[in-house]
């Protein structure tokens, strides 16, 4: 009797903990959560207080990864970048992307940077431009023109200024088979000089 209480108390448990999963990533939630951190200006001690966070807060490890990227920490970049990727942060997807490009803390493999930033590229901006570059060379995939410009358009809509200066040069020179068309590369060339605010990169910023 006591040993199948004991068996049908351990199976409930069991099968409740099964159920749990992990909260969704939710960006502005935890953007609040390393705000403290961010207006801390002394750099050693913003660093601890990413670390101390950066368990549980995805951007913490985000920001901690390119941190060691840009210190040339590329193994320790790889395992907070995973980390950040892991708790549903797809803003990791792309420094992810360029450490596999390059083959730095990781082993290259171009093919795997490409499919990270294809799974980020419709919320990400600086992704989909990246991703507009393998389309346009034909980097590991078919040159395609119509959706190098799909992405590229999209990020340049996202106020990405990278984005709309290279539309403006795209159809002013024609390049990439595409047809010069003087009325789309004014109004690029237009809205890149006039682009005074853009933040799409903030989010990678220590």
């Amino acid at each position: 009797m006591t040993k199948s209480i004991i068996t049908a108390s351990f199976l409930a448990f069991f099968l409740s903990a099964c159920s749990f999963s992990k909260p969704a990533f939710n960006l502005d939630t935890e953007k609040v959560q390393v705000q403290e951190c961010q207006n801390i200006k002394e750099i050693k001690n913003k660093i601890q207080c990413y670390e101390d966070i950066s368990s549980s807060n995805s951007m913490a490890a985000l920001k901690l990864g390119i941190y060691n990227a840009e210190r040339k920490n590329f193994e320790e970049a790889s395992k907070l970048l995973e980390s950040s990727k892991e708790m549903g942060n797809y803003y990791a997807n792309l420094p992810l992307a360029f450490l596999y490009f390059q083959g730095t803390g990781v082993e290259k493999d171009v093919s795997k940077s490409l499919e990270l930033l294809k799974a980020s590229a419709s919320k990400d901006p600086n992704a989909a431009f990246q991703l507009s570059k393998f389309y346009a060379k034909g980097i590991t995939i078919q040159k395609d023109t119509k959706k190098a410009l799909e992405y590229l358009n999209f990020a340049a809509n996202k106020n990405m200024f990278v984005a709309q200066r290279e539309l403006a040069i795209i159809y002013s020179k024609g390049l990439f088979d595409i047809k010069k068309d003087e009325v789309k590369a004014k109004y690029w060339t237009e809205k890149a000089n006039a682009n005074k605010s853009d933040k799409t990169f903030d989010i990678y910023k220590l």
